[in-house]
């Protein structure tokens, strides 16, 4: 093999490995990217859970209240 050859392959194997190092500069950037979206969709939802809980605790409460109402006009009628 030719001292040619070699720089060839040398070359060629530089420019790959260029190629390689650019694709996983890209996918650390997707990987960043990816959790950041995760990382926010997880907010939203501990957000909406926490919404959900305090609608159904003002719910209970509220279906309290109105049984405690009308328990008491029932009691002024009877």
């Amino acid at each position: 093999m030719s001292n040619e050859n070699l720089m060839e392959i040398l070359e060629s194997l530089d420019h790959r490995v260029g190629e390689l190092m650019g694709t996983i500069k890209e996918l650390k950037q997707e990987r960043i990217k990816l959790q950041e979206e995760l990382k926010q969709s997880n907010q939203q939802r501990d957000d909406l859970s926490a919404q959900l809980t305090s609608s159904s605790e003002t719910r209970t409460e509220l279906r309290e209240r109105i049984e405690a109402i009308i328990n008491k006009i029932e009691q002024m009628e009877s």
